[in-house]
């Protein structure tokens, strides 16, 4: 994991999650589905799909494996704030990087604190068109963005091999559904909130191709919905002293490195 971020991809964040992972899988074979596991990860999905209001706090761990096969872990603290469909604010806090993202109606912004430093484009489209086309087009990735997603169940199911139901198991003392899957590249397990409501309460993904097999892992905190907003709460405002600075898209970045060489 790379742990120096160049300002010319202002916050870059390597977290994929699972946003675009194995998509060069093969699909000959049919995956093999626990029917409960099924169920669950659709009642999620349904509940994801609902437009909501809410703050959350999550803390994730990457692990970081050096040339010696010595495993670093390093640690954040998320905090989140969403107005479906169209809006988010993430504050990132921690070893590795401290960044905070905002997404109103028509606008990305994404600003380095460290650094007094931030970037923006135009997003007039949907929490899920803005993370796609941040990846796309400019190879941006959001941490948690795939959680944003008001389809979480495609997300987690792309190019799964295998997917088990494991029974009652506790994360953050709560009684969940645990379940795991398997992919050519990664594995991944998840706790979903046994209770009502079936929030999903931590993820495990486990880089099984790479050396050492890292893992992330996110817990989360809190989670509260909320009725309403403070104006605001979602739109840009400059520190003192910021700089900004151009976001600049993917074909342009290797077309300048090109030019370099």
């Amino acid at each position: 994991m790379k742990r120096i971020i160049p300002a010319v991809f202002l916050l870059m964040i390597i977290i994929p999650l699972f946003c675009g992972i194995g998509s060069a899988q093969s699909k000959a074979a049919g995956p093999a589905i626990d029917p409960q596991a099924e169920k669950i990860l659709q009642a999620l999905n349904a509940q994801k799909k609902k437009d909501i209001k809410a703050g959350a706090e999550v803390i994730d761990t990457m692990d970081e494996v050096l040339k010696s096969g010595e495993k670093i872990q390093y640690s954040h603290m998320r905090k989140l704030k969403i107005s479906e469909p169209q809006q988010f604010w993430i504050e990132s806090t921690g070893d590795i990087t401290n960044t905070t993202v905002w997404k109103d109606d028509k606008t990305f912004t994404l600003l380095d604190r460290s650094n007094n430093v931030y970037g923006q484009v135009a997003a007039p489209g949907t929490i899920d068109e803005t993370m796609d086309m941040m990846v796309e087009k400019y190879g941006v990735t959001t941490p948690l963005a795939d959680l944003l997603s008001d389809n979480v169940y495609s997300i987690l199911m792309k190019n799964v091999k295998t997917c088990r139901y494991l029974g009652i198991h506790y994360a953050e003392g709560m009684k969940c559904h645990h379940i795991a899957a398997t992919q050519n590249n990664i594995d991944w397990q998840i706790w979903v909130d046994a209770g009502d409501v079936p929030q999903l309460r931590k993820i495990v993904i486990t880089y099984k191709q790479q050396p050492g097999a890292p893992q992330y892992t996110a817990v989360l905190k809190s989670f509260n919905e909320v009725p309403q907003f403070p104006d605001g709460t979602f739109t840009f405002k400059a520190p003192e002293g910021a700089r900004k600075i151009s976001l600049l898209p993917i074909k342009k970045r290797v077309k300048k490195a090109s030019e370099k060489e």
